[in-house]
């Protein structure tokens, strides 16, 4: 196998990400992502912290939104980051991407489940949609920015990874 050092390689196809700067701009999309994420989960927690039942609507816009935002997220970390790791990577970082890749579809279908429990919320049921609102996003916010962390890592040791 070709061996690469400080990005460059010595033998052998570049790094599966290419240059410095296409692994720099990738790890900027992810973090844009999750910056966004993190933007859009707080306005919401301040309306629900404030205790707005009247923004009931509003709220539900937000979701959408949000689970929008989620997905194209998650096509973007699939598409760009886990897949490429998975087909051209060492064993040892073929089994995080898969993991990762993994946990991320199961947040996503934690967040779709969280979206479609409240779709139609009444008045009648904010204290309990406050309270799983306020624990899901906190959950999601913990997670995205784990993951965050674990992309990092990726990219800065792909340049190491040669086809």
């Amino acid at each position: 196998m070709p061996m690469a050092v400080k990005g460059k390689v010595i033998a052998g196809k570049p790094p599966i990400f290419g240059p410095a700067s296409a692994r720099a701009a990738l790890g900027m999309e992810a973090e844009t992502y999750v910056a966004r994420a993190g933007e859009m989960m707080n306005r919401a927690r301040a309306i629900v912290k404030d205790n707005r039942i009247q923004a009931i609507g509003l709220l539900e816009a937000k979701r959408f939104r949000l689970c929008n935002h989620f997905s194209r997220y998650q096509i973007f970390k699939h598409t760009q980051i886990f897949d490429p790791v998975i087909e051209h990577a060492p064993a040892s970082s073929k089994v995080v991407a898969r993991a990762m890749k993994i946990d991320c579809i199961e947040l996503g279908e934690i967040f779709s489940r969280y979206n479609n429990r409240w779709l139609g919320l009444e008045s009648n049921n904010w204290t309990n949609y406050r309270q799983d609102m306020l624990l899901t996003t906190e959950m999601m916010q913990e997670s995205i920015n784990a993951e965050i962390r674990a992309i990092r890592q990726i990219l800065m040791i792909s340049s190491l990874y040669v086809d």
